[in-house]
């Protein structure tokens, strides 16, 4: 049995998320059904995280196993043949039987993209944030810094959620200012259910002056999910990289 990495983008608008689900199409079943095909048996696919309904990605990586001899070429060209055209392979390969896409990951980096210009940029508009409020860049800036380091945020991940733990690193959380407005990107060792659009959310919430910085110490200690904003919306967010 062998292994094989695959690093893969999708626009996310028109599936319930990665995860296979017995009521929607997923990101995860479209390509085990692709490679079924090519195959000619049943192949599981790992992701190395599960995006929400309506989330992107531009480096989502999986791997799968497999007996069968191939050309990682042609099936490479034969997957994106059989795919729908918003999900794409873009590089495939063999790796070590110790790989695992998921746990043998160190970093993944999100990003959310806010478009605030009046009119959207209608090939962009699956796949940004329209909010038009105004934001205190500087204030942005200070409270991005705040989520910075290992914390537990508990307080940003949707009530019920099974985990072992809440608490996380991030590494870096940036502002990056785009054409028609500007992105916000994390980089951590790990994200929990919702995470990345609960912080944005609250993000933007303090950004625009609906809620005052000094909500943020009260929220961490609370480690109350009900206190922080509504989580932002699906569309704005991207995996784009996972690091090994």
């Amino acid at each position: 049995m062998k292994r094989y990495r695959c690093v893969m983008s999708y626009e996310g608008t028109n599936y319930c998320g990665w995860q296979v689900q017995p009521n929607g199409t997923s990101i995860q079943g479209e390509i085990e059904r692709a490679l079924a095909v090519i195959l000619k048996h049943p192949c599981r696919v790992m992701g190395a995280g599960r995006t929400d309904a309506g989330v992107h990605a531009i480096g989502q990586v999986a791997h799968f196993e497999t007996e069968v001899a191939f050309e990682i070429r042609r099936l490479l060209h034969s997957l994106n043949g059989l795919l729908p055209q918003d999900i794409r392979i873009l590089s495939l390969e063999s790796v070590e039987s110790t790989f695992h896409a998921q746990y043998s990951a160190q970093r993944k980096i999100y990003r959310y993209r806010i478009w605030q210009d009046p009119i959207v940029d209608p090939f962009l508009r699956r796949i940004v944030c329209h909010d038009k409020r105004s934001f205190c860049e500087m204030r942005l800036q200070q409270v991005l810094k705040y989520f910075e380091g290992t914390h537990d945020f508990a307080a940003f991940v949707n009530q019920g959620t099974p985990v072992n733990s809440t608490i996380r690193t991030i590494y870096r959380a940036e502002l990056i200012k785009e054409k028609g407005g500007f992105s916000l990107e994390f980089e951590g060792n790990g994200f929990l259910y919702k995470m990345v659009r609960n912080l944005v959310g609250t993000l933007l919430d303090i950004g625009c002056g609906k809620q005052d910085p000094s909500l943020l110490p009260i929220l961490f200690d609370s480690k109350d999910r009900r206190l922080a904003s509504a989580a932002a919306p699906a569309c704005g967010l991207c995996l784009k990289q996972v690091l090994y």
